[in-house]
């Protein structure tokens, strides 16, 4: 066992940090597109470490979105206590395998806590209950721990003022696009036996989890979805407050895309007559870099308004 942090460039070390960065960026190449526009927005250093945060969540996620129908959930409870154990050796520098070398260095560097890794995991159990969500407190937490919890760790790299601020805007942003991904994905998720959208806001409209296919094209129906997506919108309009407190430019660009691009897809539902069941409303990769001088544009305003109003109440810098 390795006791000391390993940031050295011994070739073993280098060599394990290069396959490392490789094999985080494959799976956000893969699996995370609008993430992996974000992290080349970000540049290669911090690009690399959104890579590396993002290999963590999307084995932990995929460890249970692709588990066997015979494999027991304790079973993948233990995996994921195990990744938390790895994650913590990675952190004091005690392992050389490759995507935990990184994700360590990536933790320490940036000063990510640990609690929102804590957090994520305690959300992907909730989808191995096959829990329902009576209310929307409910949700949210849920839409917290599997997003608001990246929220809280990709906003260290890109640095951030008024901490307490850009970490609950952060938190936002992330349940937002989680709500997102749940709209979107209603009837993939029906069919495979899960229901995201609370209890008390299908009885709002007349439906039950049973009557969603059912009921797809009724008007109660396009009624709840336009409720969801409005409270969606609420909560990326509290969202963005962040980017204004982010400390560098490439970050702001970076997240104001991230948002964008999330905030598209519900016009694209919109557009797709509320149909969730037959269409899944996706932006294309030509359609998402289109949205990125605007995005731009609209970062650099909020850059501009965040350093006045530093100027006129300046915090306290958090800038890796």
């Amino acid at each position: 066992m390795i006791s000391t942090p390993l940031t050295g460039a011994r070739p073993d070390v280098a060599s394990a940090r290069a396959q490392g960065y490789a094999e985080c960026w494959a799976i956000l190449r893969e699996h995370g597109k609008t993430f992996h526009v974000m992290a080349k927005l970000l540049g290669r250093e911090r690009g690399d470490a959104i890579a590396a945060v993002y290999g963590f969540a999307r084995v932990a996620d995929d460890l249970v979105d692709e588990r066997a129908p015979d494999q027991p959930a304790a079973a993948v409870r233990a995996e994921l206590a195990r990744m938390l154990v790895e994650l913590r050796r990675a952190v004091a520098g005690e392992t050389v395998e490759p995507r935990w070398l990184v994700l360590g260095e990536t933790v320490r560097k940036y000063d990510i806590p640990l609690d929102p890794f804590d957090d994520l995991v305690k959300g992907l159990e909730m989808d191995l209950e096959g829990a329902r969500y009576r209310t929307f407190a409910e949700l949210d937490l849920y839409c917290y721990r599997v997003a608001g919890t990246i929220g809280l760790m990709i906003t260290p790299i890109a640095g951030y003022r008024e901490e307490a601020r850009a970490l609950e805007h952060a938190k936002a942003l992330g349940t937002a696009m989680q709500l997102t991904n749940i709209l979107r994905d209603v009837g993939e998720d029906h069919a495979n036996g899960r229901v995201y959208l609370p209890e008390e806001d299908l009885a709002r409209f007349g439906l039950a989890p049973a009557d969603l296919p059912r009921r797809a094209k009724d008007a109660a129906f396009r009624a709840l979805m336009e409720f969801e997506i409005a409270r969606a919108r609420s909560l990326y309009q509290e969202g963005l407050g962040l980017i204004p407190l982010l400390a560098t430019a490439r970050g702001r660009a970076s997240f104001q895309f991230g948002a964008d691009a999330y905030g598209a897809i519900l016009e694209k539902i919109r557009t797709n007559g509320f149909d969730v069941f037959g269409r899944r409303a996706a932006l294309s990769m030509s359609e998402k870099l289109s949205m990125i001088p605007a995005c731009a544009w609209r970062a650099w305003r909020a850059g501009a308004a965040g350093r006045h109003a530093a100027a006129a109440r300046p915090g306290s810098p958090h800038t890796p």
